[in-house]
């Protein structure tokens, strides 16, 4: 369902490890790459052209490497602000996949977000997957040595049954032909006790999201789905996600970046936004359908 992917390379190293491992997006369905990158120098005279021609020899290397590995393959040299211009590149060639990096340019270890990425999360009207993992040393230069491979062997999947949420199950029921082993999903509760509701009321919450979650776990089975768990939490939902995240080898999470919390953002919501902060893993988020 995703095949046509925006690569947004910054052309460091981390960028050529992720390039290296290009061939596990075709576990999303990746047939088509735009590789994408953003000049943010702008009106500094003579800066942008010196900054293009130190670029160009850069990105050829990488689509030679990308069309290696059976990928088809188009460059984009934009200037701008990155948050912006590559809304523009993914509508332009209707991609359907955004692919991101964490700003580091030394080990890429880092797992909280760059400026840069955190502004594209903010205003990103596609798709996007947010790549933080480690490499693995032991294995060759030029070969792929990211410890975020095999995408889908187990995804996370936080819900608050919004319509958002449903989308992101509508993703996984898509990917569940591709070889999707495994779903955690996770439900947070965040509802205050106390005098707050009517007496017995945050049993009937329980009750519902217990058997709402029920109904998911059949939902993703019936689709192909191996193996399907669910968790409830009677918690708020980012401490619930992450204290599956210590204790479950997550490859990668899927979530909507709004929901049906009681505080929205304009753009990103909050668990989403600190969810993309402080996972170690991949994180695919999926903005509403109308942006």
């Amino acid at each position: 369902m995703f095949e046509k992917v925006v690569l947004a390379t910054d052309l460091t190293p981390a960028w050529e490890e992720i390039v290296a491992c290009a061939a596990e997006f075709k576990t999303l369905g990746a047939r088509e790459f735009i590789l994408a990158h953003v000049i943010t120098v702008k009106f500094l005279g003579g800066m942008e052209a010196a900054l293009k021609a130190e670029a160009e020899p850069k990105l050829a290397a990488q689509k030679q490497q990308l069309e290696a590995q059976g990928f088809r393959v188009q460059v984009e040299l934009v200037s701008g602000l990155p948050a912006f211009a590559l809304n523009e590149v993914a509508r332009r060639h209707e991609a359907h996949l955004l692919v991101v990096g964490p700003q580091k340019t030394s080990r890429w270890q880092e797992r909280l977000l760059g400026s840069v990425t955190s502004a594209v999360l903010h205003h990103a009207q596609f798709p996007l997957l947010l790549l933080k993992a480690r490499i693995t040393e032991d294995q060759p230069e030029g070969s792929c040595r990211l410890k975020a491979k095999e995408l889908l062997r187990h995804v996370l999947l936080p819900t608050d049954f919004s319509d958002i949420a449903d989308r992101a199950a509508m993703v996984l029921e898509h990917l569940a032909s591709r070889g999707l082993a495994r779903v955690t999903v996770v439900n947070a509760l965040d509802v205050p006790g106390g005098e707050a509701y009517p007496p017995g009321f945050q049993e009937m919450a329980v009750a519902q999201a217990q058997s709402q979650l029920a109904a998911w776990e059949e939902r993703l089975r019936q689709a192909g789905i191996p193996q399907v768990d669910t968790v409830f939490d009677p918690g708020r939902p980012l401490p619930a996600v992450l204290k599956l995240l210590e204790k479950e080898d997550i490859s990668l999470i899927v979530m909507g970046t709004q929901g049906k919390g009681f505080v929205r953002e304009i753009f990103l919501g909050s668990v989403a936004h600190n969810v993309a902060r402080l996972a170690p893993c991949p994180v695919l988020l999926l903005p509403p359908a109308k942006r």
